[in-house]
């Protein structure tokens, strides 16, 4: 059992990576319909707050995420039908872009109107902007609530998936990100 990736399987940091990073996903979608359903500008705020907060952790967990991956050699795919990978991949793609969007939108949600994001209140990072843009602002916060509608379509597709190479075709293709292998 590897902490780093091999040719054949993933080691213990891609596997912990890519679940805390699935979590942090799931919780942060959360988090934001909590910040919808919030009643009152102080339920709001505090919702707020949790969502940029969490949000900023997950940034850090998926920058670590792409560092270790762009570090590490990938296991072999297995071998699958061509329009099965296809489609896999593009559900990855679409996940990740989702991802990307979320991430880069966010903070620019904030920072367009000249805000600093707070994080925990342990750490302050000051808007690049010393004037608010509000064309920005309202471009970026529409982006931030259409991309999560992707969500759970995609997650339900690449459960199915994982589930399918679990049950019909009895590969190792889940084994390999639920548990380190020798």
């Amino acid at each position: 059992m590897s902490l780093q990736n091999t040719r054949a399987a993933y080691g213990w940091a891609a596997i912990a990576l890519h679940w805390i990073s699935a979590v942090a996903v799931i919780v942060l979608y959360l988090l934001g319909e909590q910040l919808e359903e919030a009643e009152g500008r102080a339920a709001k705020l505090a919702a707020m707050a949790n969502h940029v907060s969490v949000g900023m952790l997950l940034l850090t967990f998926l920058a670590a995420r792409l560092l270790w991956s762009a570090a590490q050699p990938h296991p072999r795919p297995l071998e699958q039908n061509r329009v099965l990978r296809f489609v896999a991949m593009a559900v990855q793609g679409l996940f990740l872009g989702m991802i990307a969007v979320q991430i880069v939108t966010g903070p620019l949600v904030i920072w367009a109107r000249a805000r600093a994001i707070d994080v925990f209140g342990l750490v302050t990072i000051t808007s690049p902007f010393t004037q608010p843009v509000p064309w920005l602002h309202d471009a970026a916060e529409t982006a931030h609530k259409v991309a999560p509608n992707l969500l759970w379509p995609l997650l339900a597709l690449h459960v199915l998936g994982a589930l399918k190479h679990a049950v019909i075709d009895r590969d190792p293709t889940l084994r390999r990100m639920l548990w380190a292998q020798r």
